[in-house]
């Protein structure tokens, strides 16, 4: 595939020459998670101490949202210091030690072969000689060719995707959101009044066929407009959980594979039944996505896409 646009436009920053960078873009509520837990359990791999660094998008201006919780959460953290508690106070100051070496990655240039130091400071703590160095952060998947291009040029970047049935995945997306506005302390009924309720809103306002997180085809275009395809995996979340997935992610990584945890779910939400009514006006909503990636995979989609 031809490059619109060309991958030197970005200097390369310094990088371990012994080690290459890769990026899980996603998708959100597409097992990213499990995939994390799943390599963090590799000698070959090396994570930074967070798994969602959110590092691209909020210097694209893509997560304001994520970085004042950040801020706010510093703020209520050095609320709590006490004069009169030093063990609290030790406690506290290693939150807010944790919280502001997280809050420094945005610390850096806008330009110039050093841009990303401090992120690249953080990422690579505590390395030692783990060939893989991964940020995991599924929000980079609303970002645009741009960012991506100068995500290409740190450590001969690899990217992985994981696509997800759209209807399963917006419907996981729902319910994540509802659990986090109202609890987890709710019955069934309640939570499936919320999230039918969260789900008619945004057909109401003609907001889901046009979410960013949805739109595979969005992201895998702007992806491939300036990354080779060689350096890009996508990978079914259906097919994460029986093996031949993570072989394939071992081997795209140049890594050891190892047989995953069949039953093991991480950050798995509360299940609630998806209406039939709520499915028909997804399917619809998302035929696009399901159009272009039939096109694109042909018989690779999992036959559950297919329901």
């Amino acid at each position: 595939m031809r490059l619109m646009r060309p991958l030197t436009d970005f200097p390369a920053p310094p990088f371990p020459r012994d080690a290459t960078m890769f990026f899980c873009i996603g998708a959100q509520k597409a097992g990213t998670t499990w995939l994390y837990d799943y390599l963090s359990r590799s000698e070959e791999v090396h994570f930074s101490r967070n798994k969602e660094l959110h590092y691209f998008d909020v210097r694209a201006g893509r997560g304001k949202a994520t970085l004042k919780m950040r801020i706010d959460a510093l703020h209520k953290q050095a609320g709590r210091l006490d004069p009169k508690n030093a063990y609290l106070n030790r406690l506290v100051i290693n939150k807010l030690r944790d919280i502001t070496d997280l809050l420094s990655i945005h610390t850096g240039k806008r330009s110039g072969v050093d841009r990303h130091a401090p992120y690249l400071d953080y990422l690579l703590a505590g390395r030692t000689n783990q060939p893989l160095v991964g940020d995991v952060t599924p929000a980079y998947a609303v970002l645009r060719r741009k960012q991506f291009a100068d995500m290409a040029s740190i450590g001969r970047a690899k990217f992985i995707f994981i696509l997800r049935d759209p209807v399963s995945r917006m419907w996981s997306q729902i319910r994540m959101a509802v659990d986090s506005k109202h609890g987890a302390d709710i019955t069934l009924e309640e939570r499936t009044r919320h999230c039918v309720e969260h789900a008619r809103m945004l057909v109401d306002a003609g907001r889901l066929s046009k979410h960013s997180r949805a739109n595979y085809a969005r992201t895998m275009t702007e992806l491939e407009a300036v990354v080779p395809t060689e350096r890009i995996l996508y990978v079914f979340y259906e097919d994460l959980f029986v093996g031949s997935a993570t072989r394939q992610i071992c081997d795209f990584l140049d890594i050891a594979h190892y047989p995953p945890e069949a039953e093991k779910r991480v950050n798995q939400g509360i299940s609630v039944p998806l209406p039939g009514d709520i499915r028909s006006i997804f399917r619809q909503a998302f035929a696009p996505q399901y159009e272009a990636m039939r096109a694109r995979f042909g018989d690779r989609i999992p036959d559950s896409w297919m329901d």
